[in-house]
């Protein structure tokens, strides 16, 4: 009696994962490579073995080489996309120096652009801000940073970061990204006396 020829368990249109491995040219060109190295090291002579015995290593050890390699890939390119928000207060105690940053936050008030009907001399737009700890300052090692999307509005004042950097000390949250909610200012240009346009508040409070 004729047995059904057994039936393969793989289902149709399924593939299975491949291992990653290093190509068969790469890993020639680096044995020549490493071959002709040795060659102009030593004797032209070493040029032949050594590159075999490259070639056979390399080929013997290509998943792993190529797992290794997208590992470290893969490690590199981790950005973290969550940070410890702090709590809202529904008010901007804090105005940073934003002098310098008035182009940028410029083009980040006319990207979002606020209702026409309102006619209060100071409009405000709100966003979530990034409070980024700077240690690579080799003047000030306390330097906090402020980035809302891709661009950086501004600075914490000496004794504001001083202040911010125990609050995340006291948090437990040394040397992390934070996020707090952040108020865009556009005073009326017609203001007496009135000499920067834009301003950034922010709603956290820091310890005196």
């Amino acid at each position: 009696m004729n047995q059904p020829p057994p039936q393969s368990s793989d289902k149709p249109g399924s593939s299975k994962k491949e291992k990653p491995e290093v190509g068969i040219g790469a890993i020639v060109g680096l044995s020549l490579f490493l071959g002709l190295m040795a060659g102009a090291a030593v004797d032209k002579s070493h040029i032949l073995p050594v590159t075999l015995i490259c070639a056979i290593i390399l080929y013997c050890n290509r998943h792993k080489i190529a797992t290794q390699d997208t590992s470290v890939h893969a490690k590199r390119c981790t950005i973290p996309t969550q940070h410890y928000a702090w709590p809202e207060l529904n008010q901007f105690p804090v105005t940073i120096s934003a002098v310098p940053y008035q182009s940028a936050i410029q083009q980040l008030a006319q990207e979002n652009p606020i209702d026409p009907k309102e006619s209060n001399a100071t409009s405000k737009r709100f966003f979530q801000a990034l409070l980024v700890p700077v240690n690579d300052n080799p003047y000030d090692d306390n330097v906090i940073r402020v980035d809302i999307g891709d661009r950086t509005v501004g600075y914490l004042s000496y004794d504001q970061a001083r202040s911010f950097r125990r609050k995340l000390d006291n948090h437990h949250l040394d040397n992390q990204i934070t996020t707090c909610t952040a108020a865009l200012i556009e005073h009326d240009e017609t203001q007496p006396g009135q000499t920067v346009r834009y301003g950034i508040k922010l709603g956290i409070e820091l310890p005196d």
